[in-house]
């Protein structure tokens, strides 16, 4: 399925369809063989059966270039999304909603939450704008940027993540880019615990973070 393009000015209504029609057809531990989501009754989010592991997978940091693995500091949570600073309106809501979260979590917690954002918009993505950009939203931060389409590819077909950049001449700033809208919660083993479709509420993402940060028998 290839996901609908980012449009300036685009419904909120067609990105929520896609989320909806993506998560259920997903691949699990990025071989495109379907996965199995539930909500479950002790996290608010959607749990893959069996749970992803993405220990092995990394992208460089965008200003060092070193390769960051695609797991939690011991006792944390890493918080990844697949998408760019260019984008209109998905990718902002998205972020807002997990500032709010994260702000609301109880003393203490916050500081073990890292949030990683991977551009799968590289060219106007350059390093001091990616990482300015999550620097606006949160403090613990991994601005993730690689300008190799295959490990791009790599990385993103590891968690199921689909996106489209339209052709365009170089130099041009003006094109879209349509990507899904999932938000996946890491834990210090490299397993993806808990994910979020677009439009969840920051309360529910405040509830799930503070579980698993707090109760290790889950883990």
């Amino acid at each position: 399925m290839v996901p609908p393009r980012a449009r300036r000015g685009a419904p909120v209504a067609i990105f929520l369809l896609f989320v909806a029609g993506f998560v259920t057809a997903c691949g699990s531990g990025g071989t495109g063989e379907p996965a199995s989501l539930a909500a479950t009754t002790t996290l608010a989010g959607v749990v893959r059966a069996p749970l992803l592991e993405v220990a092995d997978v990394s992208l460089p940091e965008a200003a060092s270039g070193t390769p960051m693995a695609m797991r939690a500091d011991d006792g944390e949570l890493l918080v990844v999304y697949f998408g760019y600073t260019s984008c209109p309106d998905v990718c902002p809501m998205t972020m807002s909603d997990l500032r709010v979260a994260i702000e609301d979590l109880p003393d203490g917690l916050a500081e073990k939450v890292t949030v990683a954002m991977a551009t799968v918009d590289p060219e106007r993505d350059q390093p001091e704008t990616l990482a300015g950009y999550l620097g606006h939203f949160f403090d613990r931060t991994a601005a993730l940027r690689t300008e190799d389409p295959a490990e791009l590819a790599t990385a993103a077909r590891a968690f199921g993540v689909q996106y489209e950049v339209e052709d365009h001449e170089p130099g041009d700033a003006t094109y879209d880019v349509g990507h899904s809208a999932i938000t996946y919660v890491i834990d210090d083993t490299g397993t993806v615990r808990v994910e979020w479709p677009f439009g969840f509420e920051s309360e529910h993402m405040t509830t799930d973070l503070t579980t698993l940060l707090t109760r290790p028998e889950i883990r």
